[in-house]
This record gives structure tokens, C-alpha cells and sequence, in this order.
């Protein structure tokens, strides 16, 4: 009998996909390395090989406009959203990207965050303690879902009642980077935006005049390399930067590590005996399980050849790390999950100039969820299976319940 396999297409909204895109991935990197994707309006390449040296092509950068600005229309009628995305360490030219890089790096080091730890830990804990010590919880809505915003808000110390607008921002600016977002999705999205760079600034204000001690904020408008200093629309476009980066992807990334423990339960008890492997464990997850819906483009700068695809000046190029970091050209078992291995760099957060510059905050907050869901609760099972949402970008679970035991 033989079996005839759907013909190849890419459905980033499809449930099916969402639940686990891994064999549809494996299928591309296979038949079709390179496909053309009509809604994101750009080549899409599944390889490691292909997708690593795209990302250290110079001749791809992270700006839509491709150093042209924003229309004159754009800037008159959102002028807020274009004010942050021209100062966005991503938008920026390389000359003024490795000057806000170079005051940046000291504060974001692995170093620099851990006068963090103390924080994050009384949050992760006292969201811990408000679950019952036996029963069914949603780890999604409760907890993962609930600490990464109050983290970054507590380390610029933003005030708790503002969480709501915080999240709102970062939810719309993550929103206004989904390809062929329709005008009047992208029209709804800037009201949010406006909100929470006013309340920025006025945090920003405040601390000017009101310094604290270990305050990510202060530290921020404190840093300084020979009387350079961020500027204040640097300094906005950046707290953005940390609640989209430090927000949704850490969510994100802890209900992934949390799922395939579970999906490996012989992972989860080598975790259990060594809770000192729990930052690995979120970067093998990374590597093996990453949250994306969808691949996220570089632009080319000038027209050039690839892979005998030729690529036109201004398109986006998209990389699929996902299917990358799954191919046995990386690793001749991609497939396998092991929170043992040693990974010769953390490539899922960037590379080069542009590696994520709040890696080393978001791998220490899972690092404390990990250990502390786990400490707290000797048993965890799956109460059922996760309801995977709608996010534009993510495949984020609305639902995540689990059945949790505080005895042995």
C-alpha cells in the first residue's frame, strides 16, 4: 500500500502545526530547504547551514526600511511607535548599535544581573505560595505567564499597579511585527504603545530626580562611557526592548522547558537529582523545543545570490531556527532531548552584535521557576493536554494544567 504525503505548505496558524511543527519542519528541511512564502513575502530556509550563515551575512540587517526611514505619513500619523522603532537597537546603523552596546553590555552582564536574583526568587516564590500544596493548577496563567513582567517591573522598580499597561505595550509591540499585519490591526495596536512610553518617560523622569541603589533604571541613566550617555528616547525604546524580550519569550520558554521535561520524564528526574542543570535545561529547550510560530526575517541591504535564490534589495530572508537547530547536520541527534548536553554556544538567543542583550536575566529567571516549581511540588503530572492559543508570533498555551503533589 502505498501512501501519498500532503503536498508541502506552510500554515503557521494551523493547530495541528502549533501542537508540534516539528515533522512538518523535518519535512522541509528534507524536500523543499528553501520555499517561498507568500505571506511574509520573502525565501524561507530551513537548514543549520543555510539559516547560520544568513545570520553572519552582512548583507542582511534587522531594518525593515533598509536605512530609507519611515515614510512621511507613518511619522505623522504614529509618531510615538516611530520615535521607538528609530531608536531600537535593532533599527539603528551599526555605528550608533555598537555605541549603545558599548554603554550597555556592563549593566546586562552575567555579573551585572545576578544583584537581581534576590528579586526575582521573592517573586518566583511568592507566586509559588499562593498555590495549594495539592491539586490541579494552570501553570501557564498562574505562574509562568505571571512572573517575567513582574520581574522586569521590580528591577526598574515600576511600580505593581502599572503591570497591566506593561503588558499591554509589550503585547501590541510584538503584534506590529507579524507579516501582512492588516492596516487596522496595526492602527489598534498603537494606542497601547503611546500609553506605555508615556509612563516610561515618566518613570524615567522620576528617577532623574529620585536615584535608587541596585535599580535597573538608575543603572540605565547612570551608564556612561567618556560623558556618552542614552539619550531619553534611547532609554524608552530600550525598556521596550526588555519588556518584549524579557516578557513574552521568557513565558514562552518556561512553559516549553516545563512540557518537554514531562514529555521526558527521565529528564525530569535528572533535573530533580541536579537542580544546578535547570539554566541547561531551559537552553536545551531552546535548542530542541523553541516557542516561535514562525521565523522572524533579516532584510537584505543590497540584492545579491544565495543558495542559487536570488534575493532583491529590501526583501526579507526568513531563517527557520526551529527546523535549524532540529537538523542532523547540527547535531546527529537534534532529536533527542538531553538537558546534559554541552552546548558549544546559546545560538537561539543571536549572534554576534545582536545576540539578545537580556540573555543572561532570562536565563537565570528560569533557572529560579525551574528549581523552585520543582522544589516546591516532589510530583507534577499533566492534567490534561495544553489549549494552544492564538498568539500572532508564539506558540504560547492558554492553558497549561497540571496535577502538582507538595508530598514525596
Amino acid at each position: 500500500m502505498t501512501t501519498t504525503l500532503p503536498a508541502l505548505r506552510y500554515d503557521p496558524m494551523d493547530p495541528s502545526y502549533v501542537k508540534d511543527p516539528y515533522p512538518l519542519l523535518t519535512r522541509f528541511r528534507e524536500e523543499a530547504p528553501v520555499y517561498y512564502w507568500e505571506q511574509g513575502g520573502g525565501p524561507v530556509f530551513f537548514r543549520y547551514k543555510d539559516c547560520i550563515a544568513l545570520l553572519r551575512d552582512a548583507r542582511l540587517g534587522h531594518d525593515p526600511t533598509v536605512g530609507a526611514g519611515f515614510p512621511p505619513e507613518m511619522k505623522a500619523a504614529y509618531p510615538d511607535f516611530v520615535t521607538l522603532r528609530e531608536n531600537d537597537l535593532f533599527m539603528v546603523p551599526a555605528e550608533s548599535h555598537a555605541r549603545l552596546r558599548r554603554l550597555l553590555n556592563p549593566t546586562f552582564g552575567p555579573r551585572a544581573v545576578e544583584v537581581h536574583r534576590p528579586k526575582v526568587k521573592a517573586i518566583i516564590e511568592g507566586l509559588l505560595e499562593k498555590f495549594p500544596l495539592e491539586g490541579v493548577i494552570d501553570v501557564s496563567s498562574d505562574y509562568t505567564r505571571q512572573y517575567p513582567v513582574r520581574v522586569i517591573a521590580s528591577v526598574l522598580n515600576i511600580p505593581p499597579n502599572h503591570e497591566p499597561e506593561f503588558i499591554s505595550f509589550a503585547e501590541s509591540l510584538i503584534a506590529t511585527i507579524i507579516p501582512g499585519l492588516p492596516p487596522e490591526r496595526f492602527a489598534a495596536c498603537m494606542p497601547p504603545v503611546s500609553r506605555g512610553m508615556a509612563l516610561v518617560r515618566e518613570i524615567i523622569a522620576d528617577r532623574r530626580a529620585h536615584p535608587m541603589e541596585d535599580d535597573l533604571m538608575t543603572q540605565l541613566i547612570n551608564a556612561c562611557d567618556e560623558q556618552d550617555r542614552l539619550s531619553d528616547p534611547e532609554l524608552v525604546s530600550l525598556v521596550a526592548g526588555l519588556l518584549v524580550g524579557g516578557t513574552d519569550t521568557t513565558y514562552h520558554g518556561t512553559n516549553q522547558t516545563i512540557l518537554s521535561l514531562l514529555q521526558n520524564p527521565e529528564q525530569l528526574a535528572i533535573l530533580r537529582a541536579e537542580p544546578s542543570l535547570a539554566r541547561n535545561a531551559f537552553d536545551e529547550t531552546l535548542r530542541y523545543n523553541m516557542f516561535g510560530r514562525m521565523p522572524f526575517p533579516r532584510y537584505a541591504t543590497e540584492s545579491f545570490e544565495f543558495a542559487n535564490v536570488p534575493i532583491k534589495r529590501g526583501q526579507p530572508v526568513f531563517m527557520f531556527l526551529m527546523s535549524a537547530f532540529r537538523d542532523p547536520e547540527y547535531l546527529p541527534d537534534a532529536n533527542v532531548y538531553d538537558i546534559r548536553r554541552q552546548h558549544t554556544g546559546t545560538h537561539w538567543f543571536g549572534l554576534g552584535p545582536h545576540f539578545c542583550l537580556g540573555a543572561s536575566l532570562a536565563r537565570m529567571e528560569a533557572e529560579i521557576a525551574l528549581q523552585s516549581l520543582l522544589a516546591r511540588y516532589p510530583k507534577i503530572e499533566l492534567a490534561g493536554e495544553p489549549v494552544w492559543g492564538n498568539h500572532p508570533i508564539m506558540r504560547t498555551m492558554d492553558k497549561f494544567p497540571l496535577r502538582v503533589s507538595a508530598s514525596a
